[in-house]
């Protein structure tokens, strides 16, 4: 039965993607994230969607007056240049079968990437695409946090089989960095219903996140209310709904749960914590022996690979990397890993500009809003990844590609009721005119003679 629900609403759309290419991002976007294959038990389980999907967003974008390729931003460049030197350094992988998946999988997502900075050129799109993320991912959020409240807390929350955020710790980073731009959406929208159901669905995501056991998760939880108190112009109270499912902790979850949680301080002797030091040990001598290709994708998770490049008395099997900056580094060398790092500084450059830009200009309040919540969901990633194999995430490539359209959308020339531009000097004026007090009437009338 889910199949068939599913397969209608993918037939229902067809016609509209093939209308509007940004129908089809979104759908793109909703099938990448949300893996809605993964939810059903029949014949459309572990069918490739997001393909058929981006084939029909392709045709109708070739017959559309949207612009073919990617504007010029600095999330763009960086993206280029790492679709370069991933590609060539899986012409060199050490196992280049293995790294082929990978590396076709990665391409597949910064092609959306591309698609998301080409297509979401305005207001309602970004908003759009913001609201397809939240709901992708949302929605492990409140089937997560159902699921920790009526088994109380008892077992981990899981993601999507066969999805990137299956595993209970990537889910739960994922869910941290989603949460940033649900307060986006509450506090941008009008009305009240929608506001309320957000603030119950962000609670029911901390729960989740809570739910899965996942120390990294819980410490990215931690940073992210941090930087969201420096960076946030929209009231105290996510922070407040934070504190009270802190306080309800001993009535969610069981003493299981906070003994995990303990080894926080402890983890210089968690043999789990050693076995990561021992990955990214393995990741760097992959590096230091081909400094400038890696060993290709997933190169460490190959056992000959590991055998031959790690280091006396750690373990000689193949396994993750379990770090975004060591995963890069034993993937794609240093240069890899330098583009990596400058992918971020781009994100992190186009939400500042945006700042910047937008403190002229009272009607690009809610650019504002969105580029810090950007920043909180950039910061949370990179702390909660330090330990997590996540580097090349199609959720957090969406975020890096959204802040490009984001300043792309706000350096557009303002245009008057008709339609015609306005000058920036004229625009300046009707600011500072706004800005002065009203005019006495004594001053009125002396004019007025």
């Amino acid at each position: 039965m889910r199949d068939l629900i599913l397969l209608g609403a993918l037939l229902s759309v067809l016609p509209l993607i093939l209308r509007a290419p940004q129908i089809g991002i979104l759908a793109w976007i909703w099938v990448t994230l949300m893996n809605p294959q993964r939810e059903v038990y029949g014949f459309l389980s572990g069918f490739q969607l997001n393909f058929y999907i981006a084939i029909a967003t392709a045709f109708a974008w070739a017959g559309s007056r949207e612009k073919k390729i990617a504007p010029m931003n600095p999330v763009t460049a960086m993206l280029v240049l790492f679709a370069f030197w991933v590609s060539v350094t899986t012409y060199y992988a050490l196992q280049r079968d293995v790294s082929y998946e990978l590396w076709d999988r990665t391409i597949k997502t910064l092609v959306l990437a591309f698609a998301v900075l080409a297509i979401a050129n305005n207001k309602a799109r970004i908003q759009a695409v913001v609201w397809a993320v939240v709901l992708s991912i949302g929605y492990f959020g409140i089937k997560g946090g159902g699921f920790t409240l009526l088994t109380g807390g008892r077992n981990h929350v899981f993601g999507p089989e066969n999805s990137m955020i299956a595993d209970n710790n990537h889910l739960g980073l994922a869910l941290v960095m989603i949460l940033p731009l649900m307060n986006y959406l509450r506090v941008t929208s009008r009305r009240y219903w929608v506001r309320a159901g957000l603030l119950a669905v962000m609670g029911l995501t901390i729960v989740a996140v809570i739910g899965t056991y996942s120390r990294g998760a819980l410490v990215a939880l931690g940073v992210a209310g941090g930087v969201y108190m420096l960076k946030s112009r929209s009231g105290l109270l996510p922070l407040v709904l934070g504190g009270m499912v802190l306080l309800m902790l001993p009535n969610l979850v069981p003493a299981s749960w906070f003994h995990r949680m303990s080894t926080i301080d402890s983890a210089g002797q968690d043999a789990s914590f050693q076995e990561r030091l021992e990955a990214w040990r393995t990741s760097f001598n992959v590096a230091e022996a081909h400094p400038l290709t890696g060993g290709g994708f997933a190169s460490i998770e190959n056992d000959w690979v590991a055998h031959a490049y790690h280091s006396p008395g750690s373990l000689n099997i193949g396994r993750a990397a379990h770090s975004i900056y060591f995963e890069v580094l034993g993937d794609h060398g240093f240069v890899g890993l330098a583009l990596f790092l400058m992918l971020v500084a781009a994100a992190w450059y186009n939400t500042s500009a945006t700042l910047s830009f937008a403190k002229t200009r009272p009607e690009l309040d809610w650019a504002a809003k969105l580029a810090r919540m950007l920043q909180v969901s950039i910061v949370a990633y990179m702390v909660g990844g330090a330990a997590l194999s996540m580097a090349y995430y199609d959720g957090y490539l969406v975020l890096l590609a959204l802040s490009g359209a984001l300043l792309l959308a706000v350096k557009q020339p303002a245009t008057d009721a008709l339609g015609r531009t306005v000058p920036a000097w004229r625009r300046k004026a009707e600011q500072d005119m706004a800005r002065l007090p009203e005019m006495p009437a004594a001053a009125m009338d002396l004019r007025a003679r």
